[in-house]
C-alpha cells in the first residue's frame, strides 16, 4: 500500500492564534518540506493571504502548490490570482455545520460545490473538494458530494475529520462509503484533526479504507490540537510495511529544522522529540546494549533519528556487566559493583549521566585499575 502526503504545515499554521509566519519562515518551512520530498503543499488562503510569494518559491523547489478556496465565486478568483497547480474548494457537509455554519440545505450545498469546482477547472488549473466535517456527515451526502466533484470535472475529493470528533472506525466506514462510489474515478484524501489524540490513527484507518492521500502537517501543527502529524503518519506507515512516498532518511532533521523556523516546541512529540530516543533505565540500557530493538518500536537511524543510551545512577550491574562485554572485557561480580559505584560518582560529579562511550570508559578504568 501507498501513502502520499498533502502538507498543510503553511495554510494550518496560520491558523494557530500567535503563529506568525513570515514570507522568511514560510520559505524555510518548504525548504524543508522539499528536503523530505512531501511533493505537494497547501500553501495558503488567497482570499484572506494571497502569499504569492511562498508560490513561487515553492515552485522553484519543485513542490506542487495548492490554494484553498471556499465554495464562493470570489475565493476561487483569488486562488487562480495566484497561479497555483490546484485549487481545493471547500464546502460543509454535516447537518450541524450545513445549517449553522453555512446556512444552507444539503441540496444547496451540492450547487455551490458544482458551481465553484467548475469554475476552478475553467480557470485552468487541477481543482479538488473538501468535503468539511466528513465523518459526522450522512454517507449518501458524501457520495452525492464526490459525484458532484467527478462530474463537474474535479480530481480528488478529500474527507475531513473537521472537528477531530472520529475514531478509527467512524473513519474507515466514512472513507469506505466515498471510496467504493467514486475511488475509480477520483482520488480520495484523508484529513483528520487531533482533538481526541488519534489524529494518526485515523489517516492510517482512512488509507486502510481507500484514501490515496493524507492531509499532514508537521509537528501536527494546526489549529486547536493541530492535526495528523507528517511525521507519526510516515512513521506509522513505515513500520507497518507501506510504501510511503517521503525521502525517509530526512523525515527527523527536516521537520525538526520546519518546527524551529516556526519556533515551535517538539521536544516532548513522538518520533521527533529527543527524549524518544533517549534512554537510561538499567533494565532497558542493559538489554539495549546487546539488541536495541528490546525496548524500540523502530530504528531511528532509518529516519534520520539517533538513539542515545546514557548511564548514571540508574544503571545496574547489568548494564556495567554490558558495556564491559562490548568493549572486549570479562570482569568478576566484585570488579563490576567497582565500575558501577564508578560510574555513579562520575555522574553526580558531572550532574548528569554520561554517554555510552564516556560511561565505557570510566567503567574499564575503574575495572582495569
Amino acid at each position: 500500500m501507498t501513502i502520499s502526503f498533502k502538507d498543510l504545515t503553511l495554510r494550518e499554521g496560520s491558523q494557530v492564534p500567535g503563529l506568525e509566519i513570515t514570507d522568511d519562515v514560510g520559505k524555510r518551512v518548504l525548504d524543508g518540506l522539499a528536503r523530505v520530498n512531501v511533493g505537494r503543499v497547501e500553501v495558503s488562503f488567497p482570499r484572506a493571504a494571497p502569499r504569492e510569494e511562498l508560490y513561487r518559491h515553492a515552485e522553484s523547489l519543485g513542490l506542487r502548490t495548492a490554494a484553498l478556496a471556499r465554495a464562493v465565486p470570489a475565493d476561487v478568483d483569488a486562488a487562480l490570482d495566484v497561479e497555483p497547480d490546484e485549487i481545493e474548494v471547500i464546502v460543509n457537509s454535516s447537518d450541524v455545520q450545513l445549517e449553522h455554519a453555512l446556512g444552507k440545505t444539503r441540496e444547496e450545498s451540492l450547487d455551490l460545490l458544482r458551481e465553484n469546482v467548475e469554475r476552478a477547472v475553467e480557470g485552468g488549473v487541477a481543482a479538488g473538494a473538501t468535503l468539511m466535517d466528513a465523518v459526522r456527515a450522512d454517507n449518501d451526502h458524501l457520495r452525492a458530494g464526490a459525484r458532484v466533484v467527478r462530474d463537474a470535472g474535479g480530481r480528488h475529493v478529500t474527507l475531513a475529520d473537521t472537528t477531530g470528533a472520529g475514531d478509527p472506525e467512524a473513519v474507515r466506514e466514512t472513507v469506505a462509503a466515498v471510496a467504493d462510489e467514486v475511488g475509480g474515478d477520483l482520488a480520495v484524501t484523508i484529513h483528520t484533526h487531533d482533538d481526541m489524540g488519534v489524529a494518526t490513527a485515523n489517516a492510517v484507518a482512512g488509507v486502510d479504507a481507500g484514501a490515496d492521500s493524507v492531509d499532514a502537517t508537521v509537528g501536527g501543527v494546526g489549529e486547536r490540537a493541530g492535526n495528523a502529524p507528517l511525521e507519526e503518519v510516515a512513521v506509522l506507515g513505515s513500520e507497518r510495511g507501506d510504501d510511503v512516498a517521503l525521502e525517509l532518511p530526512e523525515l527527523v532533521p527536516a521537520c525538526r529544522e520546519i518546527l524551529d523556523a516556526l519556533d515551535v516546541d517538539y521536544e516532548g512529540k513522538p518520533v521527533l522529540g529527543r527524549e524518544g530516543y533517549r534512554h537510561e533505565s538499567g533494565l532497558h540500557t542493559a538489554a539495549m546494549l546487546r539488541e536495541p530493538s528490546t525496548y524500540e518500536p523502530f530504528d531511528p537511524e532509518r529516519y534520520g533519528a539517533e538513539r542515545e543510551l546514557l548511564f548514571g545512577r540508574g544503571t545496574g550491574s547489568g548494564g556495567v556487566r554490558a558495556l564491559l562485554d562490548a568493549t572486549g572485557l570479562e570482569a568478576t561480580d566484585e570488579q563490576v559493583a567497582v565500575g558501577q559505584e564508578a560510574l555513579r560518582d562520575a555522574a553526580a560529579e558531572r550532574g548528569e549521566p554520561l554517554s555510552r562511550e564516556a560511561a565505557a570508559e570510566v567503567v574499564a578504568e575503574a575495572v582495569e585499575s
